[in-house]
């Protein structure tokens, strides 16, 4: 039988699949729970199964719909609450290797990708792109850099990242100190974004100047996403399968500086936001003033000016 962290990393690899709204597993050993805040998901499970076992006998009894879709695994949606159960003693075994399919099947019969703004991760994060595009917020940056504060440089912060993620570019965070609130945003902004092939890695001392070690805001930003609820349902807002996935995919490399900025690429080009601000509450929760500059340059160059000198490029352009 896989271990519990052997479980994890099946079913992480598994909630990787992009999917037109967010969704959710919670392992419970001998079942695993499907959640998602989309509300026509009766619908859209129902349609996917009708097209993937057109000749099963769909059983119902009052909320609930049993589908056989093995010898040994048998599903239970819930019409109600939209909650499905993946049970039986080859459950595991079917979410690997079916599961994917049944998801990819259900991206195929989507005409268009539900509004990703309606999730819980993206209300907790305050972003939503149809009020405030990013180019909007670049616009804002005056030519050649200036002084900005300290909220505009936080939203701007959120709304770079997750537009690079958003469309699987390589992405990088350099700062010489992180808190764990900004961490945690980190996380779940990869998790908004899951699906999209992206590379991200964090660039922070193994130890801040101030003394505080790395892998203690670590241990306190995981402690955040199991503590963390939803304000409506109060459910957890990140399952240890959501959890394990982001930890699992944000690379982390220590190196001693004083610099900040982030920057993301794909193909040939790339952009780069440089600020006096480190990604900590020090700058983020008083009234703080700092330096921003945005720049676009190509992927060369960043590889050259930036990643090198920090020991992130093997080689000197």
């Amino acid at each position: 039988m896989p271990s519990k962290k052997e479980r994890l990393n099946m079913l992480a690899r598994v909630w990787n699949t992009p999917t037109p709204f967010d969704i959710d597993f919670f392992d419970k050993g001998s079942e695993i729970v499907i959640v998602s805040t989309y509300r026509d998901i009766v619908a859209w499970w129902m349609n996917i199964f009708q097209i993937m076992y057109p000749n099963d006998t769909f059983r119902e009894r009052e909320d609930i719909i049993k589908i056989k879709v093995g010898p040994k695994v048998v599903l239970k949606l819930n019409k109600r609450t939209g909650t499905m159960k993946v049970c039986g003693k080859e459950h595991l075994l079917w979410m690997t290797e079916e599961f994917p399919s049944v998801l990819e099947t259900g991206n195929d019969e989507m005409e268009e990708l539900a509004d990703a703004s309606d999730t819980s991760v993206t209300r907790y994060l305050q972003l939503d792109k149809n009020v405030e595009e990013v180019q909007d917020l670049i616009d804002m940056i005056p030519e050649g850099g200036g002084i900005m504060m300290h909220d505009f440089i936080m939203k701007m912060w959120k709304s770079l990242i997750d537009d690079w993620l958003g469309c699987g570019a390589t992405v990088y965070i350099v700062t010489p100190r992180i808190d764990e609130e900004r961490l945690f945003q980190l996380f779940l902004l990869m998790i908004r974004n899951k699906g999209t092939a992206f590379h991200v890695t964090l660039v922070t001392p193994e130890k801040s100047q101030d003394g505080v070690k790395f892998i203690k805001v670590l241990n306190t930003a995981r402690r955040m996403m199991k503590k963390t609820r939803t304000p409506r349902t109060q459910k957890r807002l990140v399952s240890d399968i959501k959890m394990h996935w982001a930890m699992s995919n944000l690379s982390m490399h220590h190196e001693t500086f004083s610099t900040n900025f982030i920057a993301g690429f794909k193909d040939d080009e790339a952009e780069v936001l440089s600020t006096t601000a480190h990604f900590h509450k020090s700058h983020f929760h008083t009234n703080q003033k700092d330096n921003v500059s945005y720049n676009k340059v190509s992927t060369d160059e960043l590889r050259r000016n930036y990643l090198f000198p920090l020991g992130l490029s093997p080689v000197n352009y």
